[in-house]
């Protein structure tokens, strides 16, 4: 089981649902949303994505939205556009996703980034997510 930070670094929530966001690694970053996005926690997501981006020149993102419910439509146009601004720079998007509605708009927004993996099942994400930390590992740490 992959270990992140038990505070992370920016957290939105509201009564529809909560997003955390953590950058464990170099170009690295992990969201975590439940309930519904909504336009404020994309904005969130958006803003360290394309920090990291600004900082780093690159980024892999691990999505665990397997608890996110639904979403406002403006949060996936929102998010596309982000990543679409700066897709020389997505080395890819990983999602763990249960939803159906959920699954389905990351499906669209695929269409237009290309980059998007979406994983089977928790075992299959972690397994990934672990092995990019271990390949960003300073160097001795891993």
């Amino acid at each position: 089981m992959v270990s992140l930070p038990a505070r992370p670094l920016q957290t939105h929530w509201c009564n529809e649902g909560t997003v955390n966001i953590w950058c464990p690694a170099p170009a690295l970053m992990v969201t975590c949303v439940t309930g519904v996005l909504v336009e404020a926690g994309a904005a969130a997501i958006e803003e360290v994505m394309l920090r990291r981006v600004a900082e780093e020149g690159r980024v892999l993102v691990f999505n665990d939205w397997e608890a996110m419910t639904d979403y406002e439509h403006v949060t996936r146009t929102r998010l596309t556009e982000a990543a679409v601004s700066v897709l020389h720079a997505i080395e890819g998007g990983h999602f763990l996703l249960q939803s159906r509605v959920v699954i389905f708009g990351v499906q669209i927004a695929n269409t237009a980034i290309r980059k998007l993996t979406v994983h089977p099942s928790r075992a299959v994400f972690q397994r990934a997510l672990e092995d990019a930390l271990r390949q960003r590992a300073p160097e001795g740490t891993g």
